[in-house]
């Protein structure tokens, strides 16, 4: 490792060219484009252009990776800002907000496309209606051409030659278009699926055959492109589409295929979308081009983005590795391995330049030198360290806390599922606390002692907490569809907090103690802190709803604490708080189920 440095938020991949890095980030209060030197990693200018994306979300900051074109970087912001910089010092040209300005549609997890400049055009899919996709003057970003109505995805349009037209390839949300590159034309369009679709790794191209690899377990498909003249003669061309085959052993999301020599390289991802608290499953395959034949498959590279140079593969997998292999399409054949980044999810594509090759991850950007060390000259060797001893430890894995898993994480959850997570909260947690609590109640009457009340309650507030922490993984492993009862600890943490500062005391004017008061409170905050933060870590998204509903159970749950004067049993106890709970978890169940309509 040549060096690494802490570079800010984002999935944005690194231009080289010459001796400078161009890529986009994000730091506390600003989105960046921003020019690294290529061999030591220092600063050259940075860009702000807008406040940070997504901060608190599950995928903060840029997507998009830079184009350099002819001494300008050409950039994408996740909400459609495109813009034109000078390359010396990032001082802006022209900018447009692609989004705003063509009404785009299909890219609501941020705009992700990265400009394609051809022919000073710097084309890019927008999803808008009569602006599928776009094309600017590079030079002062005006619309040349707007063409198709369907919406857009997170996948970059591709230059491709097809009789020796150029034309561009764009992975749409529902659709496979190709357009003439110059005058926007719509040359051919393969309708592929219907409601909300999500695509973002690359088509391969070798004319005439046009593979594309989607997610959600959909599988490849291969088209040969034909051409003919339409009636208007030689000077105008149809395109149809033929498939080739299709088959679903190569499932790509965020890591694209390659293709080298009439072979695919490329991870078929087995899990519907790409996971961003853990890796992802599936198998590393090569398949051959024309007739989609498996080759081989190994599940050692792991998900992987790759590369290809001198006959080699190299790639860097979600765990933060990096692999060398060779192209070879019989068999796999690993070279060399060893840890980059660690403690974090990696789907940024590698880049390569001067054996040196550049890797981001979500928040770290590092230079690899893989060629001979005689090449480098004295004080880059004395500043080399082996890549591994930087790294430190691989991915911890967290989906122990939970146990399971929602096929479509990202979906709002149906009634079906709220009424399973609700009857498991109910009966198992809550109930399960009010028996310890009745137990622990009625213990000093087997020593001949009143029952005492008030450790009851405690026990079954403190049961009730620990069970809904523990029944989540638990209720997992056991049952066959997905448990979640963490909303319990939510609930009573809020409870708690309320009995406690509702409770009487024997303090002057009957007014609580401060620090108890403090204490729940702090007990409170920090429970849902750690829900969020642990939620966004294994990717709960929707779950999140259960924070922002407290206030719908308060007309319950205040006069349930204000009660507390009166030593009731555990069972009493037991039903306010189950009112006060359903109340609370159909709010939110209500928004969800709202959500999903």
């Amino acid at each position: 490792m040549l060096w690494s440095l802490e570079l800010g938020r984002g999935y944005s991949g690194l231009t080289v060219v010459g001796g400078r890095l161009f890529t986009q980030t994000q730091s506390l209060t600003s989105q960046l484009v921003v020019c690294l030197d290529a061999d030591s990693g220092a600063l050259v200018w940075e860009h702000r252009y807008g406040w940070p994306y997504e901060p608190g979300g599950m995928y903060p900051g840029p997507r998009a990776t830079p184009t350099w074109h002819q001494g300008r970087v050409y950039f994408a912001g996740p909400r459609g800002l495109v813009g034109c910089l000078h390359d010396n010092d990032g001082r802006p040209i022209w900018q447009v907000n692609v989004d705003e300005a063509f009404h785009g549609r299909g890219t609501d997890f941020g705009y992700s496309c990265s400009p394609l400049v051809e022919n000073g055009l710097v084309i890019l899919p927008v999803g808008g209606e009569g602006a599928s996709v776009v094309a600017l003057d590079a030079r002062d970003g005006s619309t040349v051409w707007a063409s198709g109505d369907e919406p857009a995805s997170y996948c970059s349009a591709m230059p491709i030659t097809l009789g020796g037209r150029r034309c561009v390839v764009t992975l749409l949300q529902n659709a496979l278009a190709l357009f003439d590159l110059n005058s926007g034309r719509l040359l051919c369009h393969e309708q592929y699926s219907t409601g909300y679709d999500e695509h973002a790794a690359d088509p391969l191209y070798d004319e005439p055959y046009l593979m594309i690899a989607c997610p959600f377990k959909s599988g490849a498909e291969c088209y040969r492109l034909e051409t003919s003249p339409d009636n208007e003669g030689d000077a105008q061309v149809e395109v149809s589409l033929r498939s080739v085959w299709h088959h679903r052993r190569m499932s790509n999301d965020v890591a694209s295929c390659v293709l080298v020599d009439g072979y695919v390289y490329g991870f078929d991802l087995r899990d519907v979308q790409a996971k961003a608290h853990r890796p992802s499953r599936g198998e590393f395959r090569c398949l051959k081009l024309t007739t989609g034949e498996i080759q081989w498959s190994s599940d050692g590279p792991g998900h992987a983005s790759v590369i290809v140079a001198d006959g080699k593969l190299i790639l860097f997998n979600d765990r933060g590795e990096l692999l060398l292999a060779r192209a070879d399409h019989e068999s796999y054949r690993e070279l060399a391995r060893t840890q980059v980044f660690a403690g974090e999810i990696c789907w940024t594509a590698p880049a390569l330049r001067r054996g040196r090759v550049y890797l981001r991850s979500p928040t770290r950007a590092a230079c690899v030198y893989l060629g001979k060390s005689d090449r480098l000259d004295r004080e880059q060797r004395q500043g080399a360290r082996p890549a591994s001893e930087v790294a430190g430890s691989g991915v911890p894995d967290f989906s122990w806390l939970v146990g399971g898993e929602r096929e479509y994480a990202f979906d709002p959850a149906t009634a079906s599922e709220l009424m399973l997570w609700y009857t498991f909260s109910l009966g198992g947690v809550l109930a399960v606390g009010a028996i310890a609590g009745g137990l622990a109640m009625l213990l000093p009457g087997v020593r001949g002692e009143p029952p005492a009340p008030q450790v009851g309650r405690a026990v079954f507030w403190g049961g009730a907490f620990l069970f809904a922490m523990a029944a989540t993984p638990l209720y997992n492993r056991l049952w066959g569809e997905f448990v979640f009862t963490w909303p319990v600890c939510l609930f009573v943490a809020q409870q708690v907090a309320i009995n406690t500062i509702a409770a009487p005391t024997t303090q002057p004017g009957g007014k609580p103690s401060r620090w108890r008061s403090l204490m729940v409170t702090f007990f409170l905050l920090g429970t849902c802190l750690a829900y969020y933060l642990i939620c966004r870590r294994l990717s709960l998204v929707t779950e999140w709803v259960f924070l922002v509903t407290f206030l719908a159970c308060w007309p319950l749950a205040v006069p349930a604490a204000r009660r507390l004067r009166r030593q009731r049993p555990v069972w009493v106890e037991f039903l306010w708080a189950a009112a006060a709970f359903s109340v609370y978890f159909w709010a939110a169940g209500g928004i969800l189920i709202w959500q999903g309509q």
